[in-house]
């Protein structure tokens, strides 16, 4: 159904703003939902998992990648959309913890450029990992991006974040967190791909058919 005198480029903006949207909500729900220290106790003092990093495979990651790959469902295939999410929730994050002055993680440099860095990196990964997989039906494609996404982020905080912050990493610890790191990256895509195809039609963005295109 096409609205007589309206923009042929309008569907895709409403698309692609859908998809920032999601980012931000992603973002907010974050910083409200795990506020500073929670994490951390969480998964040392409660769970007793090893770290640094296993924060960022259970929590940061699967948080993110929900919202970056159904941002990518709602604007289409290897449409931007997981890149535009993952700088949406990594912004808005950013300016609403430093508007409204709310502590956050020092060790994981939360609401930072770090931080903005680290989820952009996992958005590329998203939205590469969609593409190169774009013939695969779902959950398959969402597990795989959603696994790989989560591996570069954590391997991001690896190398580039934690070694300013809290140190490396006992290698010993590495296989346990890559492993917890996968399953919680293939939650998240498993969550994604049951999601994924009611998202355009919950947004009222597209019309029915043009979702059914993208969901055979």
């Amino acid at each position: 159904m096409t609205i007589r005198g309206a923009s042929p480029n309008l569907p895709q903006l409403n698309r692609i703003g859908g998809a920032i949207l999601l980012g931000a909500v992603g973002g907010l729900l974050f910083l409200f939902a795990f506020p500073k220290g929670s994490i951390t106790t969480l998964m040392h003092d409660v769970l007793h998992l090893p770290g640094p990093g296993a924060g960022i495979a259970l929590i940061l990651g699967p948080v993110a990648l929900l919202f970056i790959l159904l941002s990518s469902e709602l604007v289409g295939r290897a449409a931007g959309g997981a890149i535009l999410a993952a700088l949406s929730f990594s912004l808005v994050y950013l300016i609403t913890a430093r508007i409204l002055t709310l502590p956050t993680s020092e060790k994981g440099m939360f609401g930072s450029i770090w931080f903005v860095a680290a989820l952009a990196v996992c958005g590329v990964a998203a939205e590469l990992l969609l593409l190169l997989t774009r013939k695969l039906r779902a959950p398959w494609r969402s597990v795989l991006a959603a696994c790989s996404a989560n591996t570069a982020l954590l391997l991001f905080y690896w190398t580039a974040v934690f070694p300013r912050t809290k140190g490396w990493i006992l290698w010993d610890d590495v296989p346990l967190l890559l492993v917890l790191n996968l399953l919680g990256g293939a939650l998240a895509g498993v969550v994604v791909s049951a999601l994924g195809s009611r998202v355009p039609r919950l947004s009222g963005f597209v019309s029915r058919r043009e979702s059914d295109v993208w969901t055979r």
